[in-house]
């Protein structure tokens, strides 16, 4: 009995496992099979999502490159944006100058008219003065017979100007001046006083008027004097090189073809003359002794040489810069109250020219310079700083001041 009891016990036990384990074999089966089932339905679903995140990657990659790109048209569109409006700024600066330059035209033309109608009405007034002159003494002459008076040194278009409006237009009647004929001619053109002598008129006039008939000889004999010219000093320049070496004040066209027989062409030769150059070209050319450095031929050379060569632009620069003086201390005075400036030691034709450009003509004036005022005009008119003082022209200017007093006052 308890045999059997055993026997079943056991026999209900293996059963017992054997169907855990068919329970186990098959919950197994499930498992695999159901893992199976899930991979191959998931696997399916990672490809799809595998694949759609890499479609997602190449896409976020476009977008950046889409940035990147956008960033850049960003950045060309703000240059561009800066350009235009540095552009618009320009324009508006240049329509500003044009404006500015129109106004400037205007008034420029106004100022033309104006000095046009005063040109006028002064040879007018000049031609009005003509039955003051002794014609009889200096002979006549007609629009035909023209010389170019400019060939004299001291008559420049302005002067020949007035000198026509008072039938003067040849070489032939300036050399039969008299000294009677200067003051009268002096007085009626309004002219700087004592400048018809001192520019030596008369004497240049013979010279050019018995040019003709004496030229082939004249510069026979200054072509022969080249050989005592100091080339290697002040240098070879050929005539395609030549300046217009009538710029420098003291030279006119007569004196010009002189120096050119001399193979002397342009400023750079005459910036580089020495005492003994200077010597040597005015007896070679048969000149007045002492008018080259009493005109400063050199030193006027060297400005224009500093400038090259462009006086107008000078002139120009100084006239604008009149404003800067102070009439109401020094005084106002007019071209026909001028006195010959150039008996101040120290200040020469050139520099006279400058000052009678701002309305300086007279000692009165330049004996009431101050110290400012020095300052001013030496900037004004680009002299050598310390000159005025070193050279003393206040005091000089005094003293002719009380010399040559005006005949209205005395």
């Amino acid at each position: 009995m308890n045999t059997l009891l055993i026997l079943l016990i056991a026999t209900k036990m293996q059963a017992t496992l054997e169907i855990f384990l068919l329970l186990l074999v098959a919950a197994s089966i499930g498992y695999v099979t159901a893992w199976l089932y899930n991979k191959s339905v998931y696997e399916k679903k990672l490809k799809v999502v595998d694949s759609d995140k890499h479609e997602l990657n190449n896409r976020i990659v476009n977008l950046d490159d889409e940035v990147f790109n956008l960033k850049l048209s960003l950045d060309e569109k703000d240059n561009e944006m800066k350009h235009f409006i540095l552009e618009i700024k320009a324009l508006k600066a240049l329509h500003a100058e044009a404006v500015h330059e129109t106004d400037d035209m205007t008034l420029k033309n106004k100022r033309n008219e104006q000095l046009l109608y005063e040109k006028d009405e002064a040879l007018v007034n000049i031609a009005q003065r003509k039955h003051l002159l002794d014609y009889k003494s200096f002979g006549t002459a007609t629009a035909e017979e023209m010389d170019d008076l400019k060939m004299i040194s001291g008559i420049g278009p302005f002067i020949e100007e007035r000198l026509h409006a008072l039938d003067i237009f040849t070489f032939e009647q300036i050399s039969k001046f008299t000294s009677q004929d200067i003051d009268t001619i002096n007085d009626a053109i309004e002219y700087f006083s004592d400048r018809i002598t001192r520019d030596e008129w008369v004497a240049q006039a013979i010279e050019l008027v018995h040019r003709n008939d004496l030229r082939t000889d004249l510069f026979e004999r200054i072509n022969k004097r080249k050989t005592h010219i100091y080339y290697d000093r002040i240098g070879v320049a050929k005539k395609d090189e030549a300046d217009d070496l009538t710029v420098i004040s003291g030279i006119g066209g007569w004196i010009k073809e002189k120096l050119n027989a001399l193979d002397i062409y342009t400023f750079r030769q005459i910036s580089n003359f020495t005492k003994e150059d200077v010597a040597i070209v005015t007896e070679a050319i048969e000149y007045f002794p002492g008018r080259i450095e009493r005109d400063e031929w050199i030193l006027q050379a060297q400005e224009l040489v500093r400038i090259a060569g462009n006086k107008s632009d000078l002139l120009k620069r100084i006239r604008d810069r009149q404003g800067r003086i102070y009439f109401d201390r020094l005084g106002y005075a007019h071209k026909h109250e001028a006195n010959n400036l150039t008996l101040i030691d120290g200040l020469g034709l050139w520099v006279e020219e400058r000052l009678n450009l701002l309305g300086i003509y007279t000692f009165d004036q330049i004996s009431k310079l101050t110290h400012e005022d020095i300052e001013t005009i030496t900037e004004v008119l680009e002299i050598i700083p310390g000159r005025i003082e070193q050279d003393k022209w206040v005091s000089q200017a005094r003293k002719l001041a009380k010399k040559y007093i005006p005949l209205e006052i005395i």
